[in-house]
């Protein structure tokens, strides 16, 4: 369930599992590993809308070629 603070967006690992059609574990790995940034509350991450842009441009940029 997305949530919304101070006008940002913020979306859940299960938000992005239906959004990108990435597993649970693959989100999770990015996260950990900072490919997506996220910022985790107790047993819970969230990723801002922002990040989650960053991220598919950095995928975007990867799949044409461009470094």
């Amino acid at each position: 369930m997305t949530i919304k603070v101070n006008n940002e967006i913020y979306y859940t690992v299960r938000d992005l599992v239906d959004l990108l059609s990435l597993t649970e574990i693959t989100i999770r790995s990015h996260l950990r590993s900072g490919k997506i940034k996220g910022n985790k509350a107790g047993h819970f991450w969230y990723v801002s809308g922002k990040s989650l842009r960053l991220f598919l441009e950095g995928d975007k940029k990867r799949f044409l070629g461009v470094f």
